[in-house]
């Protein structure tokens, strides 16, 4: 999902790529017009073991395609860490497309190299129209130049990176003409050609090539105003940096006030902040972490009336990914400031009659099985598989001896009998498109809970199917629904809130609290829970 309009300027952009690739091939192939440009090629530059020959050989080899898309796919994987995924698609795709087209015209073309003494070259073979090198440094400079302005440097640095770029190209095109690897044709081509095709991978993934700053100068200003505050989990962010760039030009661009900078710390995940944040008068809290920053701060939001923009920061981000949030950071941060604000029901959660200390959470708490599985997964195995992640921590639990359960909807007893797994939700997802409890809303006041009694892995591969497939019925896995429900065990088990493990209590007491906080959304939920089921 993304938030973005295409830019007008990234359209003109590859069109104007596209008429001067279209008319340069047309008069270099099909024409006699260009014949005395390219008649320079027709003497050599160099000299064969000459210094000069050397250095441009050498310049040629550190700038191959090869080098630069695998450099490209570098800068992909660093953008796609800092969760740019927008950004991070189109700087690979860019580098891969330039180089899969070129090679694509040469072969249908097929037009031969310009003679030359340096023809024993690695870089001299193929055809030469257009000119690979070229796609693909060009490819190198505007993605580079995308990259400066998404991730919002200043106006130095985006200015410093557009003369890199420029300096790149033609430092690369004089290496061509010198080492007479293609003629003068050959390098524009190859040059206009990057170019179009840069741009029109940059224009559909949404990616500008000019600072934001520059495209609000001619729209009209939305005073708003107010004063932001922003409770983030440094741990969670790959680059405060640009996650703090990012924040304050889209907050700079709709007129706020300067950001109330709020960090957490593994002593307080962000209760004290959060109240900071209502002592302040805050207008609007963005929240950046993972799935307990969130459940901490939602908590202590909770009827305080202040709207919550979420920036998925964790492995789980189970709370945007049901609201239908963006996990790109720029697109969430857009959001965030400039979304809607939807109100959203919480579930108030008393353990062993600890009234004095309630929890409240927005997606799932999961007891026994869910919460032993949660604590089994660490953070590295979830980092480098995802969801998956759980997958392979749940092996071991699958012949978990079931325990005895007593449960009550809305005050009226349903059941006492065995059970493995006990989850009440308020959200049908649990990551991974996986809809554990696809009948929940948490727009409608009420709560689910689904109460599983698999035995064997047959029951357990059966009940899966039906959760995954959502087809068909397991006796194995019992549904209920209501605004108060209550779990007894026979004995205390251990219990996770949205994802993180919190502690082991033997009897539970849910109450749904409804429109409890307002979280900012791009859409309509309800549009969203009608497209998910």
């Amino acid at each position: 999902m993304t938030t973005r309009t295409f830019s007008r300027f990234n359209l003109w952009v590859m069109c104007l790529f596209a008429l001067a690739f279209g008319a340069w091939t047309h008069l270099a192939l099909r024409t006699r017009a260009l014949a005395g440009l390219d008649a320079l090629s027709d003497v050599p530059h160099l000299l064969p073991g000459s210094t000069g020959e050397q250095i441009a050989a050498a310049g040629a080899l550190v700038t191959h395609p090869l080098i630069i898309f695998l450099t490209l796919l570098g800068l992909g994987a660093w953008t796609w860490r800092r969760r740019l995924r927008h950004l991070a698609v189109a700087v690979i795709a860019s580098g891969l497309g330039s180089w899969l087209v070129c090679v694509l015209l040469k072969r249908l073309i097929g037009r031969p190299r310009p003679p030359s003494p340096l023809e024993g070259l690695l870089t001299y073979r193929g055809s030469a129209y257009p000119s690979s090198h070229m796609a693909l440094i060009v490819a190198g400079a505007m993605t580079a130049i995308a990259v400066s302005t998404t991730t919002r440097q200043s106006r130095a640095t985006v200015l410093g990176w557009r003369v890199a770029g420029v300096t790149a190209i033609a430092l690369e095109a004089a290496d061509r003409f010198a080492l007479n690897a293609h003629r003068p044709t050959d390098i524009v081509g190859g040059a206009l050609l990057g170019g179009l095709v840069t741009s029109c991978v940059l224009l559909l993934a949404r990616v500008r090539m000019l600072p934001l700053i520059a495209t609000r100068r001619h729209s009209t200003p939305r005073p708003v105003g107010g004063l932001c505050a922003v409770i983030y989990n440094p741990i969670k962010l790959a680059d405060e940096m640009v996650f703090r760039r990012q924040v304050v030009d889209e907050l700079t661009g709709r007129h706020w006030q300067s950001p109330l900078w709020l960090q957490t710390t593994p002593e307080d995940p962000g209760a004290a902040q959060a109240a900071e944040a209502i002592a302040r008068g805050a207008d609007l809290v963005i929240v950046a972490g993972g799935d307990g920053t969130v459940r901490i701060v939602t908590q202590a939001l909770a009827g305080s009336g202040i709207p919550i923009g979420l920036i998925p920061a964790g492995t789980g981000n189970l709370l945007a990914k049901n609201l239908g949030l963006p996990l790109d950071q720029e697109d969430a941060i857009f959001v965030a400031v400039n979304g809607q604000p939807q109100d959203i029901d919480l579930i108030r959660l008393v353990v062993d009659g600890r009234t004095g200390e309630p929890y409240r959470f927005a997606v799932m708490a999961g007891i026994g099985f869910d919460a032993r599985l949660m604590a089994r997964t660490n953070d590295a195995l979830k980092r480098m598989m995802g969801t998956a992640a759980y997958v392979v921590s749940a092996v071991p639990e699958l012949l978990a001896k079931p325990h005895r359960v007593q449960i009550s909807v809305d005050g009226a007893k349903q059941v006492r009998g065995n059970a493995v797994l006990t989850v009440m939700g308020n959200m049908p997802s649990i990551g991974g498109n996986v809809m554990l409890i696809p009948d929940a809303d948490p727009t409608d006041g009420r709560m689910e809970m689904i109460v599983g009694s698999p035995s064997g892995l047959s029951s357990w591969a059966r009940m899966a199917t039906r959760v995954l497939t959502r087809i068909g019925a397991d006796r194995s896995l019992e549904r209920y629904a209501g605004r108060a429900m209550s779990v007894r065990m026979d004995a205390p088990m251990p219990f996770e809130l949205d994802g993180d493990t919190v502690g082991e209590g033997s009897y539970f007491e849910a109450e749904v609290d409804p429109g409890a906080v307002s979280v900012m959304v791009a859409s309509s939920p309800a549009n969203h829970w009608e497209a998910a089921s």
